[in-house]
């Protein structure tokens, strides 16, 4: 028979699958965007699961909160719970990136050259983030070691993107004559690039308190051991 120390902890691991899935359903709202920034319907939708991400965070922080206060779990049950707490917090995050990749591609012109030349590597940034972020969730609800450590690996990937992106936009504007729009499409397209790669950042994070919860230890120096 469940104890309610048990039913608190199963309350927040379902609020917990309840986040994961609004970030994800968001990080495909995004996706949509980068194809279509005039569907205001979108937009309202994007704000609406913001609102929800939002929520979501502060119940589960008061949530584990409570669980600790008030039924002192063991040590294992600790991890997790902490785990949880970690995990949302990066996910919170995400939602607030997201947000801030919807505001840029609203101000992008999607059919000028800067934008067309830059579109599919920022569509591939985002699946690959969805990607990272989906698997680790995954390695902390299954508890798969070697899934956690790959995400943390392909961080890399990410990163140098990023920086491809980022030298790469003076090369198209080299010998152009730039109106308002132009300079605004190429500070957007190098903050959403920024905010993709921050975002797999904080899946790198997820997938670190995945291992702390299997092993108990940091995971933050893993690409040095592996080195």
């Amino acid at each position: 028979m469940a104890t309610i120390r048990d039913k608190f902890i199963q309350k927040i691991k379902e609020d917990f699958e309840l986040l994961s899935v609004i970030v994800l359903r968001q990080t495909d709202n995004i996706i949509t965007l980068s194809e279509n920034n005039k569907n205001p319907e979108l937009y309202d939708t994007i704000n609406e699961n913001e609102k929800i991400i939002d929520g979501l965070e502060i119940k589960i922080r008061d949530e584990v909160i409570n669980s600790i206060v008030l039924y002192s779990p063991r040590a294992s049950d600790s991890r997790k719970i902490i785990s949880y707490h970690d995990m949302t917090a990066y996910l919170e995050r995400i939602g607030d990136l997201l947000l801030n990749i919807a505001d840029f591609l609203g101000e992008i012109n999607v059919d000028g050259p800067l934008y067309i030349a830059y579109q599919k590597t920022i569509q591939a940034q985002l699946h690959t983030v969805k990607s990272m972020t989906q698997n680790a969730i995954f390695a902390f609800t299954c508890e798969d070691e070697d899934l956690a450590k790959n995400i943390i690996a392909q961080d890399d990937t990410v990163d140098n993107t990023h920086k491809e992106i980022i030298h790469g936009i003076p090369g198209h504007l080299c010998g152009e004559i730039m109106d308002k729009q132009d300079i605004l499409d190429a500070l957007s397209i190098s903050n959403m690039s920024y905010n993709i790669e921050r975002i797999g950042d904080n899946a790198t994070n997820i997938a670190e308190a995945a291992i702390y919860l299997m092993e108990g230890k940091n995971a933050k120096h893993i690409h040095n051991e592996k080195e």
